[in-house]
């Protein structure tokens, strides 16, 4: 009884700390402003509807999982200005992935924080914006080293092989500037340091002989190679692929010493109908790859191709509603995707990831659309009924779904280009 009256008081303490800094955060960054002509649309909520969709039409929730469905959705979410992903492999993680010292997260969570106070103590009228940082089930396609692939958004940018040593270079080169910075323009004192040969930063890692990091893979699957022609007219090689269950173990190029890296161990597709294509480099994206000095570092960044990422929270250690609601979405999603020939991660496609805590897992199933026009568009209470207006309103149209809207990133409306290419 003790006990039980003691996490009661634990709980209870957190809550109020997390309202506080939520109310901190907010008298800092203020509400966010909606435009008025925001391109709002409505869709019939499930819950009310005389006709219910079958099973064999959507998948349903399991009854035993308590939602709330009577507090406002609207600014249900901290205002923020950058989103940063760790491509992880995996679909679950530990409770707080800051504590999780086998990953990148708790270093570089560090050095954002760190860097932030030295923003404030530089300029104290500095309004700092939020930086939401998650993990993701994302899996890197090609690796150059023993690090974790990072997407920031909506800078719309891949930077290969982060170490926790790294972190705070990262941070001074990818997150300490306004957004919209071209990647040309950053630390212009070292301009010439900024684009190297790929044989200057080989060696710069300390990797003359220029090797690659060894792949062993198991799998099962169909194979189709094939070109396309882009929407802007250029040409891209594709690999369409059949899977049931694919592992890839990554190993580091050193021979001195090799890891097996946990974001890299496995892809399951397990439930496949139809494909997914992924992205193969060829020598028209090497006028894409840019690099970028800082400190000691020297980083390797790619664009991020695709229209749009649907993000869905699936941190099932922090909370089961999110985990179990996220594979029934991530199931329905993927089936809408294929049948419009658009789920992969190719120019012009649209790709699923699963991430870790984002808040508000009261109001599971929790989605993020994220446009590379720059939106980053936030639903709560979403049913995979609802799945198939997302794809068709908000990814391919831009438009809200009011019923279901919990917010979005700072600027999402203002049609400025926040691309750093």
């Amino acid at each position: 009884m003790v006990i039980i009256t003691i996490a009661v008081a634990m709980n209870i303490v957190q809550s109020l700390f997390n309202k506080a800094k939520s109310t901190a955060i907010t008298a800092i960054m203020g509400e966010p402003e909606y435009p008025k002509d925001l391109p709002y649309v409505a869709e019939a909520d499930c819950r009310a509807c005389p006709n219910p969709c079958h099973d064999e039409d959507h998948p349903s929730y399991p009854s035993y999982l308590k939602m709330d469905t009577e507090s406002p959705l609207i600014n249900s979410m901290k205002p923020y200005t950058r989103h940063v992903l760790i491509s992880t492999g995996a679909e679950d993680w530990v409770s707080h992935i800051d504590e999780d010292k086998a990953s990148l997260a708790p270093y570089l969570d560090k050095a954002i924080a760190d860097g932030q106070k030295r923003q404030r103590e530089e300029n104290p009228s500095l309004v700092v914006p939020r930086i939401v940082l998650t993990n993701s089930s994302r899996m890197a396609e090609s690796w150059d080293g023993e690090g974790w692939q990072v997407i920031v958004l909506p800078d719309q940018i891949v930077v290969n092989n982060v170490t926790p040593e790294q972190c705070n270079d990262f941070f001074e080169a990818f997150l300490k500037h306004p957004i919209g910075t071209p990647l040309s323009s950053l630390h212009a004192s070292n301009q010439a340091n900024n684009i190297l040969t790929e044989m200057q930063v080989e060696k710069d890692l300390g990797r003359e002989d220029g090797q690659n990091s060894k792949r062993s893979t198991k799998k099962s699957e169909t194979v189709v190679t094939k070109e396309e022609k882009t929407l802007n007219g250029n040409t891209k090689r594709i690999i369409t692929t059949t899977t049931t269950t694919t592992s890839a173990t990554i190993m580091t190029p050193s021979s001195s010493s090799s890891s097996i890296r946990p974001h890299a161990l496995e892809r399951q597709d397990t439930d496949m109908v139809g494909f997914h294509r992924h992205h193969v480099m060829t020598d028209s994206d090497d006028e894409r790859i840019k690099y970028v000095t800082v400190g000691k570092t020297t980083f390797k960044v790619l664009p991020w191709l695709p229209r749009a990422a649907i993000m869905i929270c699936s941190h099932k250690k922090r909370d089961k509603r999110c985990g179990i609601t996220a594979a029934i979405l991530k199931k329905e999603f993927k089936h809408i995707l294929r049948n419009k020939n658009i789920y992969g991660d190719c120019e012009d496609d649209v790709e699923i990831w699963l991430i870790s805590h984002i808040g508000g897992h009261k109001f599971a199933g929790n989605v993020i659309v994220h446009r590379r026009e720059g939106q980053a568009i936030w639903y709560g209470r979403v049913d995979p009924c609802h799945c198939k207006a997302i794809v068709e309103r908000t990814v391919l149209e831009g438009q809200v779904i009011k019923e279901l809207f919990r917010g979005s990133m700072i600027g999402s409306f203002d049609h400025k280009a926040k691309i750093a290419w």
